[in-house]
């Protein structure tokens, strides 16, 4: 199991959300730790030309990146599907 880490901003985005947002994003964030990759159960893709991934959760995306020396998902930014990129 990967740990997770969220930056400051990923946390503040999260906290905005209504409450069934939040249950779900926490939900998908925990299947998340168990299998960063695509292929997994959840909506993953890897970005182009770069280390960081994508993780779609409604309308909205989360990008991460993977250190796999230490196991750990790094949580870079969270936001609305048109305001991500």
């Amino acid at each position: 199991m990967y740990k997770l880490i969220l930056r400051k901003k990923v946390i503040k985005f999260i906290h905005k959300r209504d409450k069934n947002d939040k249950l779900n994003i926490d939900l998908k964030l925990k299947l998340l730790q168990d299998n960063p990759y695509p292929k997994s159960n959840l909506d993953i893709k890897k970005l182009s030309n770069s280390p960081f991934y994508r993780l779609r959760i409604n309308n909205y995306r989360f990008i991460y990146e993977i250190l796999e020396n230490e196991l750990i998902i790094l949580m870079i930014d969270g936001n609305n599907r048109g305001d991500i990129y």
